[in-house]
């Protein structure tokens, strides 16, 4: 799945979010909201003349099944699929950046901390922060569903309970993800706050 590991050397990426007045079908919406990358991937594809994919991002995302939709509604070839999951595995990046910033604010990592454990006195480093999150086992689908669902970002405030989604050993963590086929390749996290997440899975 991931690492908890950081890699600080690499780049960030920024992503921009468009404001749309649209849902991801293509219709118009009752009210203006933003189009977060993962968002913006998917209805790229099913605003498409011709499109047989049909994505609303105001329903509940399974993420991981969506892309799986997506690749079967237009026909991809194994070529095609390959190409497609770089740009998923992309905006998931992307979204994490949008979501919670470079990583380089202790207030975004201490908010995370305590996410898991409310009840705790915030750790006063970054480097703190992530060592209480290597603790924790999440898969990233997960964890990024519950951000989109819970509406949780650094300008929305980051709350809620993470713990629920910690599957409690790496081994389970490994287990559960590649069952379910929700991995995700550690060379596409550029972001600080996603590789945070992420452990090494079979390596």
């Amino acid at each position: 799945m991931a690492t908890h590991s950081s890699l600080d050397d690499l780049n960030q990426r920024f992503s921009n979010i468009a404001l749309s007045n649209d849902d991801a079908t293509g219709e118009p919406s009752t009210a203006s909201r933003r189009r977060t990358p993962v968002d913006q991937y998917f209805y790229q594809h099913a605003s498409r003349p011709g499109s047989k994919f049909k994505y609303n991002s105001d329903t509940k995302l399974n993420i991981r099944k969506t892309f799986d939709d997506l690749a079967k509604a237009e026909k991809w070839r194994r070529k095609k699929r390959l190409a497609e999951k770089r740009k998923f595995f992309q905006a998931i990046d992307s979204e994490f950046t949008t979501r919670f910033g470079d990583g380089n604010k202790l207030e975004t990592w201490q908010r995370l901390v305590a996410m898991f454990e409310p009840d705790s006195p915030p750790p006063t480093s970054i480097t703190k922060c992530k060592k209480v999150l290597s603790e924790y086992y999440i898969n990233i689908y997960d964890f990024l569903e519950y951000c989109q669902e819970m509406g949780i970002d650094e300008q929305a405030g980051i709350q809620g309970d993470l713990k629920s989604l910690d599957k409690g050993s790496l081994q389970n963590l490994r287990t559960y993800s590649k069952n379910g086929n929700l991995l995700y390749p550690l060379d596409f996290a550029k972001g600080r706050v996603l590789q945070a997440f992420l452990v090494h899975m079979f390596g």
